[in-house]
């Protein structure tokens, strides 16, 4: 097993990674969305060398939140439309939202760092999957083949979905926080 130190630097390697596909992507192709993926991807880099250990983490959940930061660096999108830049950036500002509550807490895996009940927290049980899934969508549906966004996009909800799953049976105090918030990421759906 690693211990958290090194764990904590492979994943700041693996974000400055993606941040740096992302930026390259952003460059060749720009859009306020890519670049705004170039920087999240940094923001996360900073931000795992900054968060809380963990004895125990859910090492599936890992990859399932690896696969779904690298994921949408496969498409190449342009300059988006408006009714995707909006949802886009508001997805986004769900995101940051998310992590500036999580704070030190945050992570890819699925440990119990403790559990968060307060911000976007109080209204659903994951925003910031609901965040990164609604702006990884903004980003896929501005490229130009359809059939690739759509099965990229069966990919993206599957590994969220799992994830989800896996860290709502991975933190013991979930069964509390299901009752007193009652929606996983769309209220009134699920």
């Amino acid at each position: 097993m690693l211990k958290d130190g090194i764990r904590d630097r492979l994943g700041f390697a693996f974000f400055v990674f993606v941040a740096l596909i992302a930026g390259v992507s952003a460059w060749q192709n720009p859009s306020i969305l890519g670049w705004l993926y170039a920087f999240h991807n940094l923001l996360l880099a900073w931000l795992y060398m900054r968060r809380e250990s963990s004895r125990k983490y859910d090492r599936i959940g890992l990859w399932l939140g690896l696969i779904a930061a690298l994921l949408p660096t496969t498409v190449r999108s342009g300059p988006l439309p408006w009714y995707l830049l909006v949802p886009g950036l508001a997805s986004y500002l769900l995101i940051i939202w998310s992590l500036v509550v999580l704070g030190r807490r945050f992570g890819i895996a699925p440990a119990n760092r403790g559990l968060i009940c307060h911000g976007p927290y109080k209204y659903i049980r994951h925003p910031m999957y609901l965040g990164e899934l609604a702006f990884q969508v903004s980003l896929l549906f501005g490229s130009k083949n359809l059939a690739i966004d759509l099965y990229i996009f069966v990919i993206l909800v599957s590994v969220q979905v799992w994830r989800i799953f896996r860290e709502e049976y991975w933190i013991g105090e979930y069964h509390q926080y299901s009752e007193s918030v009652k929606w996983r990421i769309m209220p009134g759906i699920w």
